[in-house]
């Protein structure tokens, strides 16, 4: 036998053993949660949960919360599930810890149920992975880094960054043109529809109520000022001859124009400056009004609310922003250009040996290690996102005796916040 078939031999083997174990592990995560019944806990009473959801499968644990030390334990599983009735029977076990004379719950109070769930989305894995303890543990070894190689880190980076948005603007300048010219039809349709819907129909009223008011009142008075100025300056005899003597018949036409460019250059400019302080107090002010004025914001807002909620406009947007830049083929290859040079690589392997420590350490808080062993966080997700377990619980606690009707089932509450699966199940290391 060959080496080529002995390779070919081995791998098929390989291949078939992680169809075989992929196909078990699915398998297994299909047929719902075993109970984790413990030799000390054994089945003492059974109560009736509704389970209007019908989230509940056999199987799937209950816990509850040891008030001493703060920790949980399981305490039942569901053992039979009725989908007619929408109800679950809800094994107990024995609501003491002997070990640690701890009572789980009262038998003569009633006991509240709450249903958890674990949709499997970033948000919980996240949750999961990153409680708040640890996110504002992490947040100040990065700050700690940042502040010690902060401005290596930038000296490296900031140069590649700046070399890629010189060398993309003109590319997505260049595809937006295109991408404009190619939806021109559509542009126009929804800027005439703007322009009879918002600009005739509401901002137009818009500015005649709250904006020409603010204008004639901070601006009225220094336009004045400036105007009696420039027109005691003006002559009218200069343009008059000059105007009369460019509608003759002669070769020369250009007086009045050579005479209004002299004026403004020799007369208004300086008037004007001299005026710039009020022309500033008069803008701040008027800045100031309708900065301040809430008609004219609330009106704005929900102008700009009009607009991004209109779908022919935002379909419109997506599709050139999606053409000008996340399509666009030049764009990547500038990019990979830029960060692919032997520049690049030599500036990010300079940060990467800077911020190699603390990236090992947020690692090993966020995953494990060998010495301590897998994160908790990280089980959980792990048991998850693989195997397809802890999906959906319940916790139980006791609430005092409100009359409630002992032969109905008990209530099952939705939990409306996520939070982590209880316990974590590890292997024995032995």
């Amino acid at each position: 036998m060959t080496k080529k078939s002995i390779r070919l031999l081995g791998a098929a083997f390989w291949l078939s053993c992680l169809v075989l174990g992929g196909g078990w592990l699915v398998a297994s995560s299909r047929d719902g949660a075993k109970p984790l019944v413990s030799s000390v806990w054994t089945p003492t009473d059974s109560v009736i949960l509704s389970d209007p959801t019908s989230t509940l499968s056999v199987g799937d644990a209950a816990f509850a919360k040891d008030s001493v030390a703060d920790t949980w334990h399981q305490v039942g599983h569901v053992l039979r599930v009725n989908p007619e009735a929408k109800t679950v029977t809800l094994s107990l076990y024995e609501p003491f810890d002997l070990e640690r004379e701890t009572q789980f719950w009262d038998p003569d109070q009633s006991i509240s149920a709450t249903l958890h769930r674990s949709s499997g989305k970033v948000d919980d894995v996240i949750a999961t992975l990153l409680p708040k303890p640890k996110r504002e543990q992490l947040a100040q070894k990065i700050s700690a880094a940042m502040r010690a190689h902060g401005k290596e880190i930038s000296e490296a980076m900031l140069p590649l960054v700046f070399e890629t948005v010189r060398q993309s603007l003109p590319v997505i300048e260049s595809e937006l043109s295109a991408s404009l010219k190619r939806h021109d039809a559509e542009v126009e349709a929804i800027a005439t529809r703007f322009r009879e819907d918002i600009i005739q129909e509401q901002m137009v009223p818009l500015v005649r109520t709250e904006v020409l008011p603010v204008l004639r009142l901070h601006g009225r008075e220094p336009a004045e000022s400036i105007g009696r100025e420039i027109w005691g300056k003006a002559s009218l005899w200069r343009f008059g001859w000059r105007a009369l003597y460019d509608s003759a018949p002669l070769p020369e036409r250009e007086l009045v124009r050579e005479e209004w460019s002299r004026f403004v250059e020799q007369e208004v400019v300086p008037i004007v400056e001299d005026h710039l302080d009020e022309i500033a107090e008069a803008v701040e002010a008027i800045l100031r009004d309708l900065a301040a004025n809430e008609v004219l914001r609330e009106r704005l807002g929900d102008v700009a609310l009009q607009i991004v909620n209109d779908d022919e406009a935002r379909d419109l947007l997506r599709t050139i922003v999606m053409e000008a830049i996340v399509d666009n083929e030049r764009l990547r290859q500038v990019w990979v250009n830029v960060w692919t040079s032997p520049e690049a690589r030599e500036k990010l392997r300079t940060a990467g040996e800077r911020l190699e420590p603390v990236i090992r350490e947020i690692g090993d808080e966020v995953m494990g290690t060998r010495r301590e062993g897998i994160e908790p966080g990280f089980a959980r997700v792990l048991r998850n996102q693989i195997l397809g377990k802890d999906k959906v619980w319940i916790t139980l606690k006791n609430e005092p005796n409100l009359g409630a009707d002992p032969s109905q089932p008990i209530a099952l509450r939705v939990a409306t916040d996520f939070t982590p699966y209880p316990i974590v199940h590890l292997a024995s290391p032995e």
